[in-house]
């Protein structure tokens, strides 16, 4: 690991309803991706980062500023649509586990938790292969940064319009 990135905020426009400050799941999600990640921007030879996320329709926008100077090195815009599907899914198996959790056999409970965290790998792999071309990126933290967009849209379900 050499936690590169050293600050994630998202485009203000784009959370009209969601305060980010204070959101703890978001604020914790930003937390253990800063505190452990490996992220470097290809042929750059800054190696700490500031990112800026915008979600606009099925795009991922990231503008990597440096983290000394401010500077946009490179702003990334990919389509995520496949992902966003990925992600609905893996919420909708995220809320069987947990209701299941209450009072279902340990076999069923077992079953869900499989399939969550096989779609969570999923869904990492498919965003290190949308960035391949511009970042390097570990799995963990391709699967932290899941973490926080799965939260982002588990909000956005729950009538946060945060996807604009």
């Amino acid at each position: 690991m050499n936690n590169n990135i050293r600050n994630i905020s998202f485009e203000k426009t784009n959370f009209s309803h969601l305060n980010l400050k204070n959101d703890k799941d978001i604020k914790v999600a930003i937390y253990d991706i800063i505190e452990e990640n490996t992220f470097n921007l290809l042929g750059s030879e800054t190696k700490e980062y500031d990112l800026d996320v915008l979600f606009k329709e099925n795009i991922l926008t990231i503008s990597v500023n440096s983290s000394s100077t401010k500077d946009n090195l490179k702003t990334i815009s990919v389509n995520i649509g496949s992902l966003i599907k990925i992600l609905k899914e893996y919420i909708i198996l995220c809320n069987s586990y947990y209701e299941s959790i209450k009072s279902a056999p340990i076999q069923k409970v077992e079953a869900l938790d499989m399939g969550r965290r096989s779609l969570h790998d999923d869904a990492s792999h498919d965003l290190i292969n949308k960035l391949k071309a511009y970042i390097e990126m570990d799995f963990t933290t391709a699967r932290g940064f899941i973490t926080l967009f799965s939260i982002v849209q588990r909000k956005s379900l729950l009538g946060e319009n945060v996807f604009i």
